[in-house]
Protein backbone atom coordinates (compact mmCIF):
# COMPACT_ATOMS: atom_id res chain seq x y z
CA UNK A 1 0.00 0.00 0.00
CA UNK A 2 0.87 3.70 -0.66
CA UNK A 3 -0.59 6.43 0.43
CA UNK A 4 0.44 10.16 -0.87
CA UNK A 5 -0.81 14.08 0.03
CA UNK A 6 -0.93 16.45 -2.57
CA UNK A 7 -1.60 19.62 -3.39
CA UNK A 8 -2.17 20.75 -6.89
CA UNK A 9 0.76 23.03 -6.66
CA UNK A 10 3.10 19.87 -6.38
CA UNK A 11 1.41 18.04 -9.03
CA UNK A 12 -2.23 18.76 -10.54
CA UNK A 13 -4.89 15.40 -9.33
CA UNK A 14 -5.99 16.16 -12.60
CA UNK A 15 -2.97 14.43 -14.23
CA UNK A 16 -3.16 11.39 -11.54
CA UNK A 17 -6.92 10.84 -12.43
CA UNK A 18 -6.19 10.69 -15.95
CA UNK A 19 -3.66 7.95 -15.69
CA UNK A 20 -6.30 5.83 -13.35
CA UNK A 21 -8.78 6.47 -15.85
CA UNK A 22 -6.91 4.94 -19.00
CA UNK A 23 -5.99 2.00 -16.86
CA UNK A 24 -9.06 1.44 -14.93
CA UNK A 25 -11.52 -1.53 -15.39
CA UNK A 26 -14.15 0.50 -13.47
CA UNK A 27 -13.89 3.79 -12.15
CA UNK A 28 -16.70 5.43 -9.84
CA UNK A 29 -16.57 8.78 -9.19
CA UNK A 30 -19.20 11.19 -6.52
CA UNK A 31 -18.38 14.72 -6.80
CA UNK A 32 -20.35 18.16 -5.28
CA UNK A 33 -19.45 19.96 -8.95
CA UNK A 34 -19.93 18.77 -12.56
CA UNK A 35 -18.09 21.18 -14.96
CA UNK A 36 -18.02 20.65 -18.85
CA UNK A 37 -14.33 22.22 -18.47
CA UNK A 38 -13.68 19.28 -16.30
CA UNK A 39 -14.73 16.71 -18.45
CA UNK A 40 -12.77 18.01 -21.19
CA UNK A 41 -9.43 17.63 -18.88
CA UNK A 42 -10.16 13.48 -18.76
CA UNK A 43 -12.24 13.45 -22.19
CA UNK A 44 -9.76 11.12 -23.97
CA UNK A 45 -8.70 8.84 -20.83
CA UNK A 46 -12.71 8.64 -20.08
CA UNK A 47 -13.29 7.51 -23.65
CA UNK A 48 -10.33 5.79 -23.55
CA UNK A 49 -11.49 3.75 -20.52
CA UNK A 50 -15.02 3.12 -22.27
CA UNK A 51 -13.23 1.83 -25.29
CA UNK A 52 -11.28 -0.75 -23.58
CA UNK A 53 -14.83 -2.14 -21.49
CA UNK A 54 -14.15 0.08 -18.60
CA UNK A 55 -17.08 0.71 -16.64
CA UNK A 56 -17.72 3.97 -15.23
CA UNK A 57 -19.88 5.60 -12.98
CA UNK A 58 -20.52 9.28 -12.51
CA UNK A 59 -22.93 11.11 -9.38
CA UNK A 60 -22.96 14.72 -9.43
CA UNK A 61 -24.77 17.15 -6.93
CA UNK A 62 -26.91 19.74 -7.96
CA UNK A 63 -27.07 21.94 -4.99
CA UNK A 64 -26.69 25.59 -5.55
CA UNK A 65 -26.79 24.98 -9.25
CA UNK A 66 -23.22 24.61 -9.96
CA UNK A 67 -23.22 21.54 -12.11
CA UNK A 68 -23.67 22.97 -15.38
CA UNK A 69 -26.02 21.84 -18.26
CA UNK A 70 -23.40 21.70 -20.73
CA UNK A 71 -21.35 18.57 -18.67
CA UNK A 72 -24.91 16.82 -18.20
CA UNK A 73 -25.82 17.21 -21.71
CA UNK A 74 -22.61 15.82 -22.69
CA UNK A 75 -22.88 12.50 -19.99
CA UNK A 76 -26.14 12.43 -21.48
CA UNK A 77 -25.81 11.79 -24.66
CA UNK A 78 -22.42 9.91 -24.35
CA UNK A 79 -24.21 7.04 -22.03
CA UNK A 80 -27.10 6.62 -25.18
CA UNK A 81 -24.12 5.27 -27.06
CA UNK A 82 -21.97 3.60 -23.95
CA UNK A 83 -23.57 0.99 -22.07
CA UNK A 84 -20.95 0.85 -19.76
CA UNK A 85 -21.30 4.59 -18.57
CA UNK A 86 -23.49 5.52 -16.26
CA UNK A 87 -24.40 8.93 -15.27
CA UNK A 88 -26.48 9.94 -12.25
CA UNK A 89 -27.49 13.24 -10.40
CA UNK A 90 -28.20 13.16 -6.31
CA UNK A 91 -31.56 15.68 -5.84
CA UNK A 92 -31.49 19.24 -4.33
CA UNK A 93 -30.48 19.32 -0.83
CA UNK A 94 -34.33 20.59 -0.33
CA UNK A 95 -35.90 17.59 -1.54
CA UNK A 96 -33.47 14.81 -0.64
CA UNK A 97 -34.65 12.71 2.33
CA UNK A 98 -32.27 14.03 4.95
CA UNK A 99 -31.94 18.16 4.00
CA UNK A 100 -28.21 18.10 3.70
CA UNK A 101 -25.72 19.46 1.10
CA UNK A 102 -24.29 17.07 -1.15
CA UNK A 103 -20.41 17.66 -1.13
CA UNK A 104 -18.29 14.75 -1.67
CA UNK A 105 -15.42 14.59 -3.50
CA UNK A 106 -14.47 10.79 -3.97
CA UNK A 107 -12.88 8.92 -6.94
CA UNK A 108 -12.12 4.96 -6.89
CA UNK A 109 -10.33 3.08 -9.80
CA UNK A 110 -10.38 -0.82 -10.03
CA UNK A 111 -7.54 -2.18 -11.99
CA UNK A 112 -6.08 -5.50 -12.71
CA UNK A 113 -3.78 -5.66 -9.52
CA UNK A 114 -4.27 -2.84 -7.66
CA UNK A 115 -7.19 -0.15 -6.37
CA UNK A 116 -6.68 3.51 -6.18
CA UNK A 117 -8.72 5.79 -3.59
CA UNK A 118 -8.85 9.55 -3.97
CA UNK A 119 -10.13 11.95 -1.35
CA UNK A 120 -10.12 15.38 -1.28
CA UNK A 121 -11.61 18.64 -2.07
CA UNK A 122 -11.38 18.56 -5.78
CA UNK A 123 -14.35 18.56 -7.89
CA UNK A 124 -14.32 17.74 -11.22
CA UNK A 125 -13.92 20.72 -13.16
CA UNK A 126 -11.02 22.35 -14.50
CA UNK A 127 -9.74 24.43 -11.85
CA UNK A 128 -10.91 21.12 -9.05
CA UNK A 129 -8.59 19.16 -11.12
CA UNK A 130 -5.63 21.82 -12.64
CA UNK A 131 -5.01 24.76 -10.99
CA UNK A 132 -7.06 25.49 -7.95
CA UNK A 133 -5.33 25.30 -4.58
CA UNK A 134 -6.57 21.89 -3.78
CA UNK A 135 -5.38 18.75 -1.31
CA UNK A 136 -6.39 15.20 -2.04
CA UNK A 137 -4.75 11.89 -0.39
CA UNK A 138 -4.30 9.19 -2.86
CA UNK A 139 -3.72 5.86 -2.07
CA UNK A 140 -2.77 2.53 -3.38
CA UNK A 141 -3.60 -0.84 -2.81
CA UNK A 142 -3.13 -4.42 -3.62
CA UNK A 143 -5.38 -5.55 -0.88
CA UNK A 144 -8.19 -2.95 -0.83
CA UNK A 145 -8.47 -1.42 2.85
CA UNK A 146 -9.27 1.92 2.98
CA UNK A 147 -10.40 1.88 -0.58
CA UNK A 148 -13.21 -0.41 0.53
CA UNK A 149 -14.38 2.03 3.24
CA UNK A 150 -13.99 4.72 0.90
CA UNK A 151 -16.34 2.03 -1.75
CA UNK A 152 -18.92 1.55 1.56
CA UNK A 153 -19.03 5.72 1.19
CA UNK A 154 -19.68 5.99 -2.33
CA UNK A 155 -22.29 3.21 -1.91
CA UNK A 156 -24.16 5.32 0.89
CA UNK A 157 -24.65 7.63 -1.48
CA UNK A 158 -25.41 5.63 -5.30
CA UNK A 159 -27.99 3.64 -3.17
CA UNK A 160 -30.52 6.45 -2.00
CA UNK A 161 -33.72 7.49 -3.58
CA UNK A 162 -32.35 11.35 -3.81
CA UNK A 163 -30.09 9.41 -6.91
CA UNK A 164 -31.50 9.38 -10.36
CA UNK A 165 -30.58 9.44 -14.60
CA UNK A 166 -31.44 13.20 -15.88
CA UNK A 167 -32.68 12.51 -19.09
CA UNK A 168 -33.81 15.76 -21.98
CA UNK A 169 -36.89 16.65 -20.86
CA UNK A 170 -35.54 17.19 -16.93
CA UNK A 171 -32.13 19.52 -18.69
CA UNK A 172 -34.49 21.59 -20.36
CA UNK A 173 -35.89 22.81 -17.58
CA UNK A 174 -32.37 22.72 -15.28
CA UNK A 175 -30.92 24.59 -18.14
CA UNK A 176 -33.18 27.55 -17.47
CA UNK A 177 -32.82 27.45 -13.87
CA UNK A 178 -28.99 27.11 -14.11
CA UNK A 179 -29.16 30.45 -16.20
CA UNK A 180 -31.34 32.23 -14.14
CA UNK A 181 -29.11 31.60 -10.95
CA UNK A 182 -25.99 32.24 -12.75
CA UNK A 183 -27.39 35.93 -13.75
CA UNK A 184 -28.93 36.37 -10.25
CA UNK A 185 -29.14 34.01 -7.43
CA UNK A 186 -30.92 36.14 -5.28
CA UNK A 187 -33.87 37.01 -7.83
CA UNK A 188 -33.95 33.44 -8.96
CA UNK A 189 -34.90 31.96 -5.88
CA UNK A 190 -38.10 34.54 -5.47
CA UNK A 191 -38.83 34.53 -9.19
CA UNK A 192 -42.10 33.05 -9.63
CA UNK A 193 -41.52 32.11 -12.88
CA UNK A 194 -38.34 30.11 -12.55
CA UNK A 195 -39.95 28.08 -9.00
CA UNK A 196 -42.72 27.58 -10.98
CA UNK A 197 -39.86 25.46 -13.34
CA UNK A 198 -37.79 24.70 -10.34
CA UNK A 199 -41.35 22.78 -9.15
CA UNK A 200 -41.62 21.28 -12.50
CA UNK A 201 -38.05 19.56 -12.36
CA UNK A 202 -38.66 18.00 -9.12
CA UNK A 203 -41.95 16.25 -10.26
CA UNK A 204 -40.02 15.07 -13.39
CA UNK A 205 -37.49 14.00 -10.43
CA UNK A 206 -39.88 11.57 -9.07
CA UNK A 207 -40.59 9.53 -12.72
CA UNK A 208 -36.61 9.61 -13.83
CA UNK A 209 -34.84 6.31 -13.23
CA UNK A 210 -32.65 5.95 -10.21
CA UNK A 211 -30.56 2.93 -8.16
CA UNK A 212 -33.24 2.09 -5.67
CA UNK A 213 -36.87 1.86 -5.31
CA UNK A 214 -38.25 5.69 -3.23
CA UNK A 215 -39.92 4.89 0.30
CA UNK A 216 -43.17 6.48 -1.85
CA UNK A 217 -43.07 3.27 -4.57
CA UNK A 218 -42.18 0.61 -1.53
CA UNK A 219 -45.40 1.91 0.23
CA UNK A 220 -47.82 1.47 -2.75
CA UNK A 221 -45.93 -1.81 -3.44
CA UNK A 222 -46.86 -2.94 0.47
CA UNK A 223 -50.86 -1.71 0.23
CA UNK A 224 -51.27 -3.49 -3.71
CA UNK A 225 -50.31 -6.30 -2.68
CA UNK A 226 -52.33 -6.22 0.88
CA UNK A 227 -55.78 -4.88 -1.94
CA UNK A 228 -54.73 -8.18 -3.63
CA UNK A 229 -56.12 -10.34 -0.93
CA UNK A 230 -59.49 -8.36 -0.43
CA UNK A 231 -57.84 -5.58 1.49
CA UNK A 232 -59.20 -2.04 0.72
CA UNK A 233 -57.09 -0.19 4.04
CA UNK A 234 -54.06 -0.80 4.80
CA UNK A 235 -53.33 -0.10 8.62
CA UNK A 236 -50.45 1.40 9.28
CA UNK A 237 -48.14 -1.11 11.90
CA UNK A 238 -49.10 -3.70 9.17
CA UNK A 239 -47.14 -1.07 6.40
CA UNK A 240 -44.55 -0.46 8.75
CA UNK A 241 -43.77 -4.82 8.97
CA UNK A 242 -43.95 -5.11 5.46
CA UNK A 243 -41.83 -2.16 4.64
CA UNK A 244 -38.65 -3.50 6.99
CA UNK A 245 -39.12 -6.87 5.54
CA UNK A 246 -38.37 -5.62 2.25
CA UNK A 247 -35.69 -3.42 2.99
CA UNK A 248 -34.06 -5.67 4.96
CA UNK A 249 -33.97 -8.09 2.45
CA UNK A 250 -33.09 -6.15 -0.19
CA UNK A 251 -30.65 -4.39 1.90
CA UNK A 252 -31.84 -0.95 0.65
CA UNK A 253 -30.03 1.82 2.60
CA UNK A 254 -32.42 3.56 4.93
CA UNK A 255 -32.19 4.75 8.38
CA UNK A 256 -33.50 2.21 10.21
CA UNK A 257 -33.89 4.33 13.82
CA UNK A 258 -36.00 6.89 11.98
CA UNK A 259 -37.57 4.64 8.89
CA UNK A 260 -41.05 4.69 10.49
CA UNK A 261 -40.46 8.38 10.59
CA UNK A 262 -39.88 8.49 7.45
CA UNK A 263 -42.58 6.61 6.40
CA UNK A 264 -45.02 8.38 8.07
CA UNK A 265 -43.35 11.33 6.38
CA UNK A 266 -44.16 10.32 3.38
CA UNK A 267 -47.72 8.93 3.90
CA UNK A 268 -48.60 12.58 5.09
CA UNK A 269 -46.72 14.42 2.47
CA UNK A 270 -48.63 12.51 0.17
CA UNK A 271 -52.28 11.79 1.59
CA UNK A 272 -54.85 13.43 -0.96
CA UNK A 273 -56.05 16.11 1.66
CA UNK A 274 -52.39 17.25 2.42
CA UNK A 275 -50.93 20.71 1.81
CA UNK A 276 -47.66 19.43 1.51
CA UNK A 277 -45.95 21.40 -1.93
CA UNK A 278 -44.63 18.03 -3.20
CA UNK A 279 -47.97 16.35 -2.69
CA UNK A 280 -48.68 14.23 -5.49
CA UNK A 281 -51.76 12.59 -3.76
CA UNK A 282 -50.95 8.81 -3.64
CA UNK A 283 -52.88 7.55 -0.54
CA UNK A 284 -56.10 8.48 1.46
CA UNK A 285 -56.39 7.88 4.96
CA UNK A 286 -59.93 5.61 6.02
CA UNK A 287 -62.66 8.02 7.28
CA UNK A 288 -64.05 5.40 9.31
CA UNK A 289 -60.66 3.56 10.85
CA UNK A 290 -57.49 6.19 12.33
CA UNK A 291 -54.36 4.61 11.09
CA UNK A 292 -55.42 2.99 7.74
CA UNK A 293 -54.68 3.53 4.25
CA UNK A 294 -55.36 2.87 0.86
CA UNK A 295 -54.91 4.30 -3.09
CA UNK A 296 -55.65 6.87 -4.75
CA UNK A 297 -55.88 7.16 -8.73
CA UNK A 298 -52.57 8.42 -8.88
CA UNK A 299 -50.98 6.18 -6.82
CA UNK A 300 -53.07 2.76 -8.43
CA UNK A 301 -51.58 4.02 -11.85
CA UNK A 302 -48.00 5.25 -10.08
CA UNK A 303 -45.26 4.80 -12.26
CA UNK A 304 -42.50 6.34 -10.88
CA UNK A 305 -39.07 5.56 -8.84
Amino acid sequence: MSIQILSNLNYPIGNIINQELQNAQSARIAIAFLKYSGIRVIEKSLDQCLNNNGVVEIIAGLDFKTTDPQSMHYLIQLQKTTPNLKFYCYGDKDINKNNIVFHPKIYLFQGKRETTGIVGSTNLTQGGLMTNFEANVIFKESKPLYFSQLEAIYNSVKFTDSVFTPDEEYLAGYSDVYKAFLQNEEKATTDKSIQKVVDQIRKREEFLPGTVPSLKSLIIDVIKNKQRLGVEFVPLQEIYEELEKTVAGKNLNYKRDTFRNSVRGELNTHEDNSNHPSNIHLFVRSKDEKGFYSLTNNGENYHGR
